[in-house]
C-alpha cells in the first residue's frame, strides 16, 4: 500500500487497482467529536458517490468501506489539468457543464470544482475527490461551486475560452436560477 496524496481530512493511499481514502484523527479536537466528525463525513460521502453515479455520473466506485475509511475503484487516468488542450477543451469543458448541472440538478454540490479533481481515463472524464462535497437546494451554494471552476478556468487554463463550452453544457431551464446567481456574486466579487 503506498501513500499517494495527504490534505488536511485525509491520506489517499494505492493498492493495486483501489484507492484507500483514511480520515485522519485530529488530536487537538476533543476525542468523541473527532470520532463523530470522521464517521458521519466519511458516510455522507458514501451515500453522495452512490447518489451520483445512481444520476448517471462518472465517479469512483465504492469498494467497501467502514467508520473512517473508503475503498475506491482507482480510476487509472491522467489529471484533466495536465491533459487539456487546444485539440480537447472545447469537447471536455462541454462534457463537464453537462456533468456538473447533473451533479446540482440533483441537489448536490462538489465543493471543489477544479480540473484537478477530473480525471480522463480513454477519453472519458471521471469526477473525483467529494470530501467537500454535500446535498443542497440552496443556490447560493451551487453558484459558488461554479464560481470556484470558472476561477479554475480563468488560473490554470487562461489560454483557452473553457467557460463558454462550460456554459454550452451546463446552460439549460433547470440550471438559469443558478447561473443568474452565479452572475450576481460574480459581480459581487469584482466590485469588492
Amino acid at each position: 500500500m503506498k501513500l499517494i496524496a495527504q490534505g488536511a481530512e485525509a491520506k489517499i493511499f494505492q493498492e493495486n487497482d483501489k484507492l484507500i481514502k483514511e480520515r485522519i484523527k485530529k488530536n487537538y479536537r476533543n476525542g468523541e467529536l473527532d470520532d463523530f466528525l470522521r464517521k458521519s463525513r466519511t458516510k455522507k460521502e458514501v451515500k453522495l458517490l452512490v447518489d451520483l453515479r445512481r444520476l448517471g455520473l462518472n465517479v469512483p466506485r465504492i469498494m467497501d468501506f467502514d467508520k473512517y475509511k473508503i475503498t475506491l475503484e482507482y480510476i487509472d487516468g491522467k489529471k484533466l489539468k495536465d491533459v487539456l488542450d487546444r485539440d480537447n477543451f472545447e469537447k471536455y469543458c462541454k462534457e463537464i457543464g453537462e456533468m456538473v448541472a447533473k451533479i446540482h440538478e440533483g441537489d448536490i454540490i462538489h465543493g471543489d470544482l477544479t480540473t484537478s479533481n477530473m480525471i480522463v481515463r480513454n477519453n472519458e472524464l471521471y469526477f473525483i475527490d467529494f470530501g467537500l462535497s454535500k446535498e443542497t437546494v440552496n443556490l447560493e451554494q451551487k453558484a459558488a461551486d461554479l464560481l470556484t471552476l470558472y476561477q479554475n478556468f480563468r488560473a490554470i487554463h487562461p489560454e483557452f475560452n473553457c467557460w463558454k463550452y462550460f456554459l454550452s453544457g451546463y446552460k439549460k431551464e433547470e440550471t438559469e436560477k443558478i447561473l443568474n446567481t452565479f452572475n450576481k456574486m460574480l459581480k459581487r466579487r469584482r466590485y469588492t
